[in-house]
């Protein structure tokens, strides 16, 4: 039998993504229409994104426990949520959560780690960017961080929350996009990371030349394997 998993939503669309990645991924290994179960719990991105804006990290931990607890309740045996910047929050939930959970930075670094990279470009919201989640897990392996330039934070963080996280995708934004990642690779990154679950909707790597690290299927992966390791 394999673990129950439970996803905690904050954005819609990468939780989409994920929970389809998780679903492609087990058929692959377990057969045609399989996969674990799975609960997810969503509160709108309505009632983090005043927390966020505030930088109230514990506001936003208070939400994710609360999904947490629901999705405990509904026999997840550990979870995830596939939003990145929530993370932020992550020391408030990790001790208090009533499940283990995955967390996805950490999942992204140690893929880092196992393709021998060590300086990584870091593409999200303005909060992740300009935030302490990736550099501190990155640090913690011994791989540099790096963030585009302040206008293009700006701009990325706009692109986000006005199109990505509704599911409107652009060329433009496309090729925006890659400009930055064109940057960070010309500042000394070996790979880049995909750090706002949505922007894999409209960044592949047949788009850009330097490595992509796909935070959402990164993270699908590794909840998959969580699912079916035997303890």
């Amino acid at each position: 039998m394999s673990k129950h998993i439970g996803i905690v939503s904050v954005n819609y669309e990468g939780t989409a993504l994920c929970y389809r990645s998780i679903c492609e991924e087990g058929a692959a290994i377990l057969g045609e229409y399989q996969h674990p179960q799975m609960t997810i719990h969503s509160f709108p991105l309505a009632d983090y994104l005043p927390f966020i804006s505030k930088l109230d990290w514990e506001g936003v931990a208070g939400l994710m426990l609360e999904s947490a607890e629901k999705v405990a309740r509904a026999g997840a045996d550990f979870a995830i949520s596939p939003c990145n910047t929530t993370h932020e929050a992550f020391e408030f939930v990790r001790s208090r959560s009533p499940i283990p959970w995955l967390h996805i930075a950490e999942v992204v670094g140690d893929a880092a780690v196992s393709r021998g990279q060590s300086k990584l470009g870091i593409l999200g919201s303005r909060f992740l960017m300009e935030g302490n989640v990736y550099r501190e897990v990155l640090s913690q392996r011994g791989i540099e961080a790096v963030i585009p330039e302040t206008i293009e934070r700006e701009t990325i963080n706009r692109f986000i929350f006005n199109e990505l996280v509704t599911g409107i995708l652009r060329d433009s934004t496309r090729d925006y996009v890659r400009g930055v990642v064109s940057h960070l690779s010309e500042n000394g990154c070996d790979a880049v990371v995909m750090g706002c679950t949505e922007i894999p909707l409209i960044l592949s790597q047949d788009d850009v030349e330097v490595p992509l690290l796909d935070s959402t299927r990164l993270l699908a992966k590794a909840a998959l394997a969580e699912a079916l390791r035997e303890d």
